[in-house]
């Protein structure tokens, strides 16, 4: 089967030669024309490959033209030192989606770019064969080890794959053999950010981690919380990674990437929420670090070409990091504010009612994250409420975002308020009927 793997993997690359060619985008835009980069790679998860040339693959093209176009600009550092994939690389786990991925990425990268990758077996990349087989196959293909520890330009890369035992996600020989990594990474250069991959978010750490949203893993938290060097880049969950929440401090730093092929979200509790169109959102991370150890994270759109927001990690040698703590964050962010002028507007239909928002606006940093509308009676008694996203994960979202009903027999007015990411909700706009 590895000699059928090889043979895939050099079939594909030929074709990719011959019929790819380069997806054409627009170059991301630097905001921080301050800030010099030494270092730059690309972080990413959720590639979902299955065939040559599918959607997975064109998204990993485009990541990687992209990130190489901003790298271009850059009269500083025009480099792309690594690209990492946490994660899901496959969507079924199968030989030909191994060979598909390896092939997209032979043809695409260059000299200077060192590709490193993660399986996870407990997930879609083990779906086909099991988790040891799945491992080996990994392995022989990629020529790497699926738990690596890498330095690339003076830089420490730590990843874990899932475990290939069935009885365990990850097992205590990975766990420890964690620590032992990191500790030889601080030892080596104690002021440096050591980067830390697995697919999985740590729990109660970046949006989606937390245990009622279901996609953390708490196996590796006692560890990490030693090393404050640590900045842990994880996937699975595939929430927005220019969310703020999806950046979190404490005594390490975690990021979750958004992973390249679809969004999804927890709201009011309930989770793997799909809104429409949410098969076009493909995030990952471009981060760059300067000569003080200073790391710039980029959150880029794909699908636009575009960064959608930046995060400055200023203090990666802090015991205790507060920048992007969640805590300190929502303490200090202000509610969304609607303009003087905004105003809902109503049409009611022969089958339904439509009522449209305004956005509102909120200070930078923070994110309208839902709107939601309340259909109520003369007496202020509710009879109709929902919620809709306000699509600040796209690049281009729209001005206004309308809600479709059914209006209520007795309904009197309505009132929409706009929520940020951390639940505070502004003046409400209201039409009466």
């Amino acid at each position: 089967m590895k000699a059928l793997v090889s043979v895939l993997v050099s079939f594909f690359t030929v074709l990719i030669s011959i019929f790819g060619g380069w997806v054409s985008v627009d170059a991301p835009k630097d905001i921080e024309d301050d800030f010099v980069p030494v270092f730059r790679f690309v972080a990413a998860s959720d590639t979902h490959v299955m065939t040559l040339g599918d959607t997975g693959c064109r998204r990993i093209m485009k990541m990687v033209k992209q990130a190489y176009a901003l790298a271009d600009k850059d009269a500083d550092y025009n480099t792309v030192d690594a690209v990492v994939v946490s994660g899901d690389i496959t969507d079924d786990g199968a030989m030909m989606s191994y060979a598909a991925y390896t092939s997209t990425f032979n043809h695409v990268l260059r000299d200077e770019t060192q590709l490193l990758s993660l399986v996870a077996v407990n997930s879609h990349d083990g779906n086909f064969y099991g988790k040891q087989a799945s491992l080996d196959m990994f392995e022989h293909v990629l020529q790497q080890d699926s738990d690596s520890h890498i330095v690339v330009n003076g830089y420490h890369f730590i990843s874990l794959s899932g475990s290939g035992e069935e009885d365990y996600h990850y097992t205590s020989d990975q766990i420890e053999w964690l620590d032992e990594q990191l500790h030889i990474a601080v030892t080596e250069a104690p002021q440096q950010p050591v980067f830390v991959f697995q697919h999985e978010h740590i729990t109660d750490t970046v949006f989606g981690s937390r245990t009622h949203e279901g996609w953390g893993v708490p196996y590796f938290t006692d560890v990490l919380n030693k090393y404050p060097q640590v900045i842990d880049i994880s996937g699975h969950s595939h929430y927005p990674a220019n969310d703020p929440r999806s950046i979190w401090q404490d005594s390490f730093t975690a990021i979750g990437d958004g992973g390249l092929s679809y969004a999804e979200f927890s709201v009011d509790g309930v989770n793997t929420i799909h809104p429409q169109n949410y098969k076009t959102v493909a995030q990952a991370l471009i981060l760059e670090i300067d000569a003080d150890n200073r790391v710039l994270v980029k959150v880029l759109d794909i699908t636009a070409g575009e960064i959608l927001c930046t995060y400055l990690i200023d203090n990666v040698t802090e015991p205790v990091k507060t920048k992007y703590s969640h805590e300190a964050r929502t303490l200090a962010a202000n509610a969304p504010v609607f303009a003087d002028d905004a105003a809902l507007t109503f049409k009611d239909g022969l089958i339904g009612a439509a009522v449209t928002v305004p956005q509102a606006s909120v200070e930078d940093g923070n994110e309208v994250f839902v709107y939601r509308i309340f259909v109520k009676n003369e007496v202020g008694e509710v009879l109709y409420s929902a919620w809709e996203f306000s699509q600040y994960y796209f690049a281009d979202r729209p001005d206004s975002i309308t809600f479709n009903f059914t209006k209520p027999i007795g309904a009197a007015y309505a009132e929409v308020v706009a929520e940020d990411v951390w639940g505070q909700q502004s003046e409400a706009l209201t039409y009466t009927f």
